[in-house]
């Protein structure tokens, strides 16, 4: 053990940073939520002075305000930095960070670029550092139940699967309009769907223990009626697994608010299927996973996740918390990254 505490910043405080990443680096254990970095006169201001104000009162602590990413990485006070700004400063930020000694929990892609994350990699190598990405589907309570009735045999050996994650085109037309970063391939590596698709395609692997070997996507892009400044996108992967497994990933934003979902599907020898369903118009904080067997013998849990556990951040950033104090070996580096990316690539550069 190196330190009781680790002092963190976050960079970032927009739809996730500010949901999930500062709220659990603030109370998981062992860590301390140092710092934020704010834009004078933006929104990333007023929320940082907010959140000072409630720490002083809460926590009796002064959290401090950064308005220069360099003054983050030279003050000898932080250990580690939380990286959840738009795609295109991931490399650069991450790399100052970790040049200066810093641990590094970085949002996906962690670059635009396979050689750019590669390098970010290298750098942690060298400097002794945890340099994390950011795949918490690996902690999300409901897959963590269908994994472990796989692994259980309770559909006997895994066959198939579908994967569907659809969000409400007007939500994501708010945070990512098209004349926006988000649709430049130079700045982002792809479109909305490519960057979406890292998460799913990472825990994908790890479900099964197994890499994509192959995989082909087929993107549809069109103007969604009645949205102004974005394009929607319905994108269809094939994907085959080393250990066999084959199946359907699908990932769009023309379905109706409301209508948005995560739903994974597993298909085994046996003749039972495990559903994982998703529903935000339902329950945001409970994931509904079904062993649908023979002769109605189906099973039903309702898996819960409150706040910043629904889709595993706030366990992930215990994790990381612990493994730059060193009590805890990390469970994946850059490589689960590149793993990921490279197959979302394809989206872009080899599309049907």
């Amino acid at each position: 053990m190196t330190k009781k505490v680790l002092k963190t910043v976050c960079a970032g405080v927009g739809f996730v940073g500010g949901a999930a990443h500062v709220p659990s680096f603030r109370k998981v254990p062992n860590s301390q939520l140092y710092g934020l970095l704010a834009r004078k006169g933006r929104e990333s201001e007023a929320y940082a002075l907010k959140l000072k104000e409630k720490m002083a009162t809460k926590d009796n602590f002064d959290l401090k305000i950064y308005y220069d990413w360099g003054d983050v990485c030279k003050d000898p006070e932080v250990d580690a930095v939380c990286v959840a700004v738009p795609t295109p400063f991931h490399y650069p930020l991450g790399k100052q960070a970790l040049e200066a000694g810093k641990h590094v929990y970085l949002e996906m892609p962690i670059a635009p670029k396979l050689k750019d994350a590669e390098e970010l990699g290298a750098i942690a190598k060298k400097k002794g550092v945890v340099l994390m990405p950011i795949l918490n589907f690996r902690h999300c309570p409901g897959y963590l139940k269908a994994k472990e009735l796989v692994d259980s045999g309770a559909i006997g050996k895994p066959m198939a699967i579908t994967f569907r994650e659809f969000i409400a085109g007007e939500d994501l037309a708010d945070q990512w309009p098209l004349s926006g970063w988000a649709w430049d391939i130079e700045k982002a590596g792809g479109y909305p769907d490519y960057t979406l698709s890292v998460w799913s395609l990472d825990m994908l692997q790890w479900f099964f223990g197994s890499p994509i070997t192959n995989a082909k996507w087929t993107p549809n892009y069109s103007p969604i009626e009645g949205i102004k400044d974005f394009k929607g996108y319905q994108t269809v992967g094939i994907v085959k697994f080393g250990n066999g497994v084959v199946g359907t990933m699908m990932l769009g934003s023309s379905v109706a608010k409301g209508l948005d979902l995560s739903r994974f599907e597993i298909f085994g020898n046996n003749g039972k299927t495990i559903l994982v369903d998703w529903i935000p118009s339902k329950n945001r904080e409970v994931f509904d996973v079904t062993l649908f067997g023979k002769n109605g013998d189906d099973q039903n849990w309702q898996v819960p996740g409150p706040g910043p556990e629904v889709w595993g951040h706030k366990q992930m950033i215990a994790h990381f918390v612990q493994a730059c104090l060193g009590n805890e070996k990390p469970e994946y580096g850059f490589e689960a990254a590149v793993a990921a990316q490279k197959w979302a690539n394809k989206i872009v550069s080899d599309p049907m």
